[in-house]
Order: structure tokens, then sequence, then C-alpha cells
């Protein structure tokens, strides 16, 4: 039996896969179920290119499947065969970013990961255009993949949904040991890594899960930028309350005290808490409201005020 090596899951090749990949897929011919032009801070991503858009792709499936789930129509489909997909070229892709004149695109929505090859043969032709590839995922990747990835990727975010594996088992039928090994790995070979707790009231919002975020993100690197995010209702946790801005701040607040030098909350009312300021003068560099940016560092990364260098990837 041949098993699949894309992902943890190491699923047999001639039975139903858990993400619901094919084994006969066309490398050259991405079966898209969203196409959009979005800011790049809806990734979330706020050190990378901040304040410009960005090409978003979506596909189909999951490798994990998760309750709260908010793209489960494309991601853990009931009928994946009923699902609307065009079919498109890496070329006409990177044609689309050309012709919108964005710098980046981004893989999302769904698991990007599942399909390698569609990132990475896309990716080889966006780079002689200098369009950087992003993706937004969930970790849960082999390793065999992140080493095909990695030279041809420029930024991630990463979902860390909880710092407890027991989480991972109930709520993603998933592992946590993966998606910690794909943010080092990420982050140690020098690919701009953000990344994003979404926490769940009654699941993961407690103080010890908040501390053990933050020193997971701590012991790989302070400098790493960190989300928490609240929830709201979806998919199978409909009966879970959405979660109150207060405990998102309060969340950031203790990753900011414990040595994290960039966190920021989502999914929250606007606030001070979501600018980005010079870690020296503390003159604001990047306003934002909602999806609304100003943008006031220099083209090389210094703050106009003091003129130190700030850890961006612009």
């Amino acid at each position: 039996m041949n098993r699949c090596q894309i992902c943890p899951n190491n699923c047999i090749l001639e039975r139903n896969t858990i993400c619901g990949r094919k084994p006969d897929i066309n490398e050259n011919v991405v079966e898209t179920t969203a196409i959009a032009v979005d800011p790049i801070e809806k990734k979330p991503l706020y050190h990378f290119l901040p304040g410009s858009k960005t090409l978003s792709i979506g596909t189909l499936g999951c490798n994990l499947k998760c309750l709260n789930c908010q793209n489960h129509s494309i991601a853990q489909p009931t009928n994946p065969l009923s699902v609307p997909t065009k079919k498109v070229t890496p070329e006409s892709i990177v044609n689309v970013a050309v012709e919108n004149n964005l710098e980046s695109i981004s893989w999302t929505y769904n698991e990007p990961t599942i399909y390698p090859e569609w990132i990475i043969n896309t990716a080889k032709i966006a780079q002689d255009y200098n369009i950087k590839t992003i993706l937004v995922s969930n970790g849960y990747t082999s390793q065999k993949t992140l080493d095909d990835l990695i030279n041809y990727v420029d930024a991630v975010n990463i979902d860390l949904k909880s710092s407890d594996d027991t989480f991972y088992r109930e709520v993603c039928s998933g592992k946590i040991e993966p998606v910690l090994n794909s943010i080092r790995t990420y982050y140690e070979n020098l690919i701009h890594t953000e990344v994003t707790t979404l926490v769940i009231p009654g699941y993961n919002d407690d103080l010890s899960s908040i501390n053990n975020v933050v020193e997971i993100i701590k012991c790989i690197s302070k400098k790493i930028v960190l989300h928490f995010s609240a929830f709201y209702p979806q998919f199978k946790l409909m009966n879970v309350p959405p979660t109150i801005d207060e405990t998102v701040i309060n969340a950031c607040d203790i990753a900011k005290n414990n040595g994290l030098k960039y966190v920021y909350p989502g999914n929250t009312y606007p606030s001070l808490d979501d600018n980005t300021y010079c870690e020296n003068c503390n003159e604001i560099l990047i306003k934002r409201e909602y999806y609304k940016v100003i943008n006031n560092i220099t083209s090389d990364n210094k703050c106009p005020k003091c003129g130190h260098k700030q850890d961006f990837t612009s």
C-alpha cells in the first residue's frame, strides 16, 4: 500500500484520504475554489509588506478536521463534488498578480500545503517577477513537504490552535508536534513567520493555555509576530459564545509582559493595540483601523523619528 508523505496523516493513497487529495492530480492545473484580492493584514500578516494587497488563492480540502472551521464549506465539504471549482494554471495565477500590480500571492482559505506542487510550480514563475509567495497554514505538514517548500515560500502565518496536544486530538483530529516543527522550520530557514492563536472560550482561554502558547513562541524567537484572535461561533461549535475583547487584550498583555516583542489582537474592536510602534522611541510606525493601514515606516524599515531599524520584511 502506498502512503501519502505530504502530511503527518500518512493516508493510504488507494483509499479516501483525510484531506480529499487524489493520487493523480495534474501538477500544472490548479483547482481553485476562490480567487480574490485581499489586504495582506487579513491573512493576518502585519510585518510583511504592510499596507499592500495580495492575490488570495483557495483550493479544496484540509488535513485537519477542526470543529470550529470557518471555511468548512471548502475545507471540509460534505460532498466535495458539489463544490464549484475553477481550473487555472500557475502561469495564469501569476498573470493576475502582475496585471493587478500585486507584490504577493497568498495560498489561503483552506489548507494549502496538501498541494505543495501547485504552490511550488506557481512560486517558480512568480519569482521571475519578484512576486512573493505566502502560506496561511495550519502547520500540519510533514518534514518532507517543508523541505520541498522552503526555497519557494517567503512568508507564512501558522495557526497554533492550542498549546495542548489533547486540544489538537479532540478539536482538530491532529497532533501538536508537527505544527511546532513547522513553525521552527520556517523561522529557522529565514522565512518570515507569524503565528495566530484563536482564543475559544472554555477550550483554550484559561491563563495556563495562554502562558503556554507564549512560552512556545518565546522559545523559538521573541521576534515572531503573535496574533491572539477572538472566536465567533462556527460550524460544530455554534453553542460556544464569542470571545470578549477583554480576553484577547489580556492575552496580548500577558505575551508582551513575558517578553514577546510583537503581539496583536484580532477580531476585536479597533484599538491602540492594533498599531505597530518603534521599539526604541515608541513612535507609531504602522497605524491600523480594521484593514485601513497608514504606513509611516521608511522604505528601509527605519523609524522616521529616531532612525531605529525595525525587524520587518518589506
